[in-house]
């Protein structure tokens, strides 16, 4: 190979590691839609049309409208070397999504570079949203799309099928994440809500207790199975699984059958836990505590220290969060943009991610 060969190859090479450092975006590089212009939607990879930006920021401001919930929807070209947990639950924080002390918001993450998606939901609302259901959409209303080539479609479709559950509206769901394990297909968490007469609070929790407790049968042999106890069902949990039972953050039961012993487990996330997803080991293990260094005002916004470390693993992170100046207006009654930042919220690291 000649000098000049070496040069231009040399150059070339140089070149394309500029292009591809150039694809990767950095957390901080990601416009805030709602500081930026009072919307809900980023696209730095400008991947959706425009008309399907406007009918997602429509959506959105309707959901802020109605409920006081926020959601973000950010498409980017590249997670910059991190996971799509990890980059998802700190823009989540670095943004305060969802109203503060409520938590109640939702970041639909998109990396196209990686072709990965994910859903990350603030405490408020996994007790609507568990990862579970969470996952259940993303497998019925966005990766299908997204494996069509139907990007804006699928975007939409997901965002609307979140707002829906959140807004405890009816969903259909067929995914096998909302069936249980023996094949048996489960009711869905709304039915009760449909009954005549209402049966309230209490009708639902009863409701709730029976579709976990009802009688089993053996996808095997038939034969009817058994509830094991909880020391019984101890021997047939991982060390995780165990980690989440005795820190109260999921339970499990495990049916066995006492013809051929065949057994399966069945996992019930605590509607209201202080307790979210390990990035590392994706058990419900990760406990989060934030304190404030300095307040948000009128004037200015402020900063806090947020500490993570997991119950089971050694996962383990500090960070500072920027809480989001406070707004003179009130931050609900615009909707579509009189807001200058999102409200604040937090979230533990629940939700679900896919590729495809």
């Amino acid at each position: 190979m000649t000098l000049l060969n070496r040069i231009v190859s040399t150059a070339c090479l140089a070149l394309l590691l500029a292009a591809n450092a150039a694809g990767a975006e950095s957390l901080a590089s990601i416009p805030n839609p709602r500081a930026r212009n009072g919307t809900w939607v980023t696209d730095t990879s400008a991947t959706l049309d425009p008309d399907v930006v406007t009918r997602l920021n429509e959506r959105a401001a309707a959901f802020e409208r109605d409920t006081t919930s926020e959601i973000a929807i950010v498409v980017i070209r590249s997670l910059d070397g991190l996971t799509i947990e990890e980059a998802s639950n700190k823009l989540f924080q670095m943004w305060g999504i969802g109203k503060k002390n409520r938590d109640n918001g939702l970041l639909f993450l998109w990396s196209t570079g990686d072709r990965r998606v994910r859903v990350e939901v603030g405490y408020g609302l996994e007790g609507a949203l568990p990862d579970g259901k969470v996952g259940a959409i993303l497998d019925q209303y966005v990766i299908p799309r997204f494996k069509a080539n139907q990007f804006g479609q699928g975007v939409l479709d997901g965002v609307d099928a979140l707002i829906a559950v959140a807004k405890n509206q009816p969903l259909a769901l067929t995914s096998p994440s909302t069936s249980s394990y023996d094949g048996t297909k489960r009711w869905p968490d709304w039915l009760p809500l449909l009954g005549v007469p209402p049966i309230g609070l209490a009708g639902l929790v009863g409701f709730r207790k029976w579709r976990r407790r009802r009688p089993r049968r053996c996808p095997q042999c038939q034969a009817s199975m058994t509830r094991l106890d909880e020391t019984q069902d101890d021997q047939h949990l991982s060390k995780g699984e165990l980690a989440e039972e005795n820190l109260g953050s999921v339970d499990y039961d495990v049916w066995q059958c006492p013809s051929c012993a065949h057994h399966f487990t069945l996992r019930y996330p605590k509607w209201f836990s202080k307790y979210g997803e390990c990035p590392q080991c994706h058990n419900r293990t990760l406990l989060r505590t934030q304190e404030t260094l300095e307040a948000a005002t009128t004037s200015h916004s402020g900063t806090a220290q947020v500490t993570e470390n997991c119950g089971f693993c050694t996962f383990t992170r500090s960070f500072k969060k920027t809480l989001p100046r406070i707004s003179e207006s009130s931050s609900s009654s615009g909707g579509g943009g009189s807001s200058s930042s999102f409200g604040g919220g937090s979230s533990g690291g629940g939700g679900a991610s896919r590729g495809y």
